[in-house]
């Protein structure tokens, strides 16, 4: 049996990290996240964008004016 050919390239793994993690934003007009990796295809970390920590997001607005 030979390996699979239609296995999807490490750019596109990885961009796919970081659309998923993207969803865990809770801002409603902008949802980003990000998927940092080395030069050996290893993650060094996955983020998303949100309130700083230590902010509650139930207190502080979502408006992109304030």
């Amino acid at each position: 049996m030979n390996k699979r050919q239609d296995y999807i390239s490490w750019d596109e793994y990885f961009m796919g990290i970081a659309l998923l993690s993207a969803k865990r934003s809770k801002d409603p007009s902008t949802q980003v996240g990000a998927c940092i990796v080395n030069k050996q295809h290893k993650i060094v970390s996955v983020g998303y964008n949100g309130m700083p920590i230590g902010c509650s997001d139930d207190v502080f607005p979502w408006d992109r004016e304030g």
